[in-house]
C-alpha cells in the first residue's frame, strides 16, 4: 500500500477553518464598522478579515473582541492561535482552544502542531499519542515517532511505526524511516531483513538497495556494501541518491581517492545546485594537508568546475585561487586579466589581484600600469591611490609618494583613513632619515586615528632606537600590543623599548613571546633576543641567537662586533 495524503488531516483542518489560497486583496470602497455583542458574528468578520482579505490586524481585533464576550470561544482562540507569531503564544491559544472543546480533534491536531513549533516536543507526545488513538491518517503516527526519536526514544518510535502498519498496512515512507531506527539501535538483522523485503516489493527503485548497502555498511561487510550501492546506480543512472550515498560511505572509510571520484561524478549533474558544489569544493580545500596529499584530484574538480560554469565569476575566483595554491600563477593573472579586458567597467577586485600577483612576481612596470588603468576606473578610490604611493616609496622615489599620500587623502572620507595615510607618510620621511618630519606625521596620524596600531608600534620603535621619550615609547608600544596581542613584530617592539629602558627582565618575556609567534624567521628578533640576554649576561645564549640572526641574513659585521664586544667584557670582567 502506498502513503497517500500523509498531510490529509492537515489539509481537512485546513479547510475546517478556511484556510484557502486566497486571492490579492482588492481595495475596498469602504471598511465596514461592525458593531456587535455577538461572538459568533464577530468570529465571523475575523475569519472573513483573515481567509478573504489576509488582514491579520483587523482578524485579531475581531477574535479578540469575541473573547472579550466569552474567553472560552474556542474558534476565536484557534483563529488568534493561526495569527499569532511567536510560537509560544499561538500554543498557549491552541490549549485554550482545545481545552474548551476537548472533543474536537481539529483542535487537538492544531495543538499539537503549535507545540511542535514552539519545540516543546515533550509536552507535544502526548498530544499526537491522543490524535493516533483513533485516527486515520499516517502522518499523526509519522509525527508521534519523529517526537519519540527527537526525545531519544528510538524504541518508541519503533513501535509507533509498528502499529501504523497494522492499521493502514505497509506505508513507504514509514518503512524506511524504521529501517534507520534499527540501524540507529542497532538491530540489523531486523534491518537486513526489512531491505530484503523492499528490494523484493520494489526492485525498480534505487533506495530500497540503498536500504540494504547502509546495513552492509554498518556491519563492516565493506564489500558486500559497496557492490549493492552499485547496483542502486544501475536501477536508476539518473538519480543522484546512491551516488551521494556512497560518496559518504567512501568517505566515512576514508578512501579519499574514491571518495573524490564519486565527487567528480556529482560535480557533472546538474540536480546540484551550483552553490552546494562551490561549499563542497571550498571544504575539500580548507584542509592544507588534505588539498595537498590529493591536489591531482582536486584539480580535476577545479577543472570541472571552470569548464561547466565560464560564467560564474564565483567559480573563476575558485579556479583562479587553485591554479595559484598548485604555483600556476600566470595562469591564475591571465584569468584577472582576461576579465578586465573583455567588461567595459572591470571590478576593483580584479584590478585589486592582478596589482597584487604583479607585485609578487616584481613585475613593477605592470603594476604601474594596472593600478593607473584601476584609477581611470575609480577616480575617487583611495586605496588606488594610495597603492600608487605605496610603489612609487617602495621605489625610492619618496616625495613623489608623499604627494601621492597626500593626494589619496583628498578622496579620504573618514579621519581613520586620513590617519593611515599620514601614518605612511612618516614611514616614508623614515625611509628618507627625515626623523622630525616622521614624527610629526605621525603626530598627525594619532590626532586623527589614535589607535593606529601600525602608526603607534612604528613611532615607539624608532624612539627606542633614537633612545629618546622612551616612557612615551612605552605606552604607545603597550597599546599597539593591546589593540594586536598575538602580532610578533608589536611584542618585539614592546620587548626593545623596555630593553633600551634598562628593564631587562620584563624585555626577556616579552621577546620570547615575539619569538614563539614569529613565523617570518625574523633576522631583527633573533638579534635584539641576543642583546637582551647579553645585558642579563646569559653570554652563551645571546651568541646563539646572535649566530641564528645571522644565519637568517643580518650583518656579518654587526654580528662579529658584538661577539667581540661580549669577549673584551670577559677579558676585563671590572667593566662590565
Amino acid at each position: 500500500m502506498r502513503l497517500k495524503g500523509l498531510l490529509g488531516g492537515i489539509s481537512a483542518l485546513a479547510l475546517f477553518c478556511g484556510v484557502t489560497y486566497a486571492p490579492q486583496r482588492t481595495c475596498r470602497a469602504e471598511q465596514r464598522v461592525v458593531d456587535s455583542t455577538d461572538r459568533f458574528t464577530l468570529y465571523t468578520e475575523a475569519f472573513k478579515e483573515l481567509n478573504l482579505h489576509a488582514d491579520n490586524q483587523r482578524a485579531r481585533h475581531y477574535a479578540e473582541r469575541a473573547l472579550a464576550i466569552d474567553s472560552t470561544y474556542a474558534p476565536a482562540l484557534h483563529l488568534l492561535s493561526r495569527i499569532e507569531t511567536d510560537a509560544s503564544r499561538a500554543a498557549e491559544y491552541a490549549r485554550r482552544a482545545y481545552e474548551a472543546e476537548p472533543e474536537n480533534k481539529y483542535y487537538l491536531e492544531a495543538l499539537g502542531s503549535s507545540l511542535v513549533s514552539a519545540q516543546r516536543y515533550e509536552e507535544a507526545v502526548g498530544y499526537y499519542s491522543r490524535l493516533t488513538e483513533k485516527s486515520t491518517d499516517p502522518d499523526h503516527f509519522r509525527m508521534l515517532a519523529l517526537l519519540y526519536d527527537r526525545n531519544k526514544q528510538p524504541f518508541s518510535a519503533i513501535a509507533v511505526i509498528d502499529s501504523a502498519e497494522n492499521r493502514f498496512g505497509r506505508l513507504e515512507p514509514l518503512v524506511r524511516f524504521r529501517q534507520r531506527l534499527y540501524l540507529q539501535t542497532q538491530q540489523y538483522e531486523r534491518a537486513e531483513s526489512e531491505a530484503k523485503r523492499m528490494i523484493a516489493e520494489t526492485p525498480y527503485i534505487a533506495d530500497s538497495y540503498l536500504m540494504l548497502a547502509d546495513v552492509y555498511a554498518a556491519t563492516q561487510r565493506d564489500s558486500l556494501a559497496k557492490a549493492v550501492y552499485r547496483q542502486a546506480i544501475q536501477v536508476d543512472t539518473t538519480d543522484i541518491n546512491p551516488w551521494l550515498s556512497l560518496g559518504e560511505y567512501y568517505y566515512s572509510r576514508r578512501e579519499y581517492p574514491a571518495y573524490l571520484s564519486v565527487v567528480a561524478h556529482l560535480f557533472d549533474s546538474d540536480q546540484i545546485e551550483l552553490q552546494n558544489k562551490i561549499g563542497q569544493f571550498k571544504a575539500l580545500t580548507a584542509n592544507t594537508r588534505f588539498y595537498r596529499d590529493y591536489f591531482p584530484q582536486i584539480n580535476v574538480l577545479a577543472g570541472r568546475l571552470a569548464i561547466r560554469y565560464p560564467d560564474s565569476r564565483e567559480v573563476s575566483d575558485l579556479y583562479a585561487q587553485h591554479l595559484i595554491a598548485g604555483g600556476n600563477i600566470d595562469e591564475a593573472l591571465a584569468i584577472f586579466k582576461r576579465r578586465v579586458e573583455q567588461s567595459e567597467r572591470p571590478e576593483k577586485e580584479d584590478f585589486a589581484r592582478i596589482i597584487e600577483i604583479e607585485e609578487y612576481l616584481a613585475h613593477n612596470d605592470s603594476v604601474a600600469t594596472y593600478i593607473d588603468r584601476a584609477i581611470t576606473h575609480y577616480p575617487d578610490d583611495v586605496g588606488f591611490r594610495s597603492l600608487r604611493a605605496h610603489t612609487l616609496a617602495i621605489a625610492g622615489k619618496h616625495e613623489q609618494a608623499i604627494d601621492g599620500y597626500k593626494e589619496a587623502m583628498r578622496y579620504a572620507q573618514t579621519d581613520s583613513l586620513r590617519g593611515h595615510l599620514w601614518g605612511f607618510i612618516g614611514d616614508t620621511e623614515h625611509s628618507r632619515n627625515e626623523q622630525k618630519r616622521a614624527y610629526k606625521a605621525y603626530d598627525r596620524s594619532l590626532a586623527l586615528y589614535a589607535d593606529n596600531a601600525s602608526v603607534l608600534n612604528n613611532y615607539a620603535y624608532f624612539l627606542a632606537l633614537d633612545g629618546r621619550n622612551l616612557e612615551r615609547a612605552l605606552t604607545m608600544a603597550t597599546r599597539a600590543t593591546a589593540l594586536s596581542p598575538n602580532n610578533a613584530t608589536f611584542l618585539d617592539t614592546l620587548a626593545w623599548v623596555l630593553y633600551r629602558m634598562g628593564r631587562y627582565e620584563e624585555a626577556k618575556r616579552y621577546m620570547q613571546q615575539a619569538l614563539s609567534l614569529d613565523r617570518r624567521s625574523s633576522a631583527d628578533m633573533a638579534l635584539h633576543y641576543g642583546d637582551i640576554l647579553d645585558a642579563l649576561g646569559e653570554e652563551f645564549m645571546a651568541q646563539t641567537y646572535w649566530k641564528k640572526a645571522l644565519e637568517r641574513g643580518y650583518d656579518a659585521d654587526e654580528i662579529t662586533l658584538r661577539i667581540e664586544r661580549q669577549k673584551a667584557r670577559s677579558e676585563t670582567p671590572e667593566k662590565r
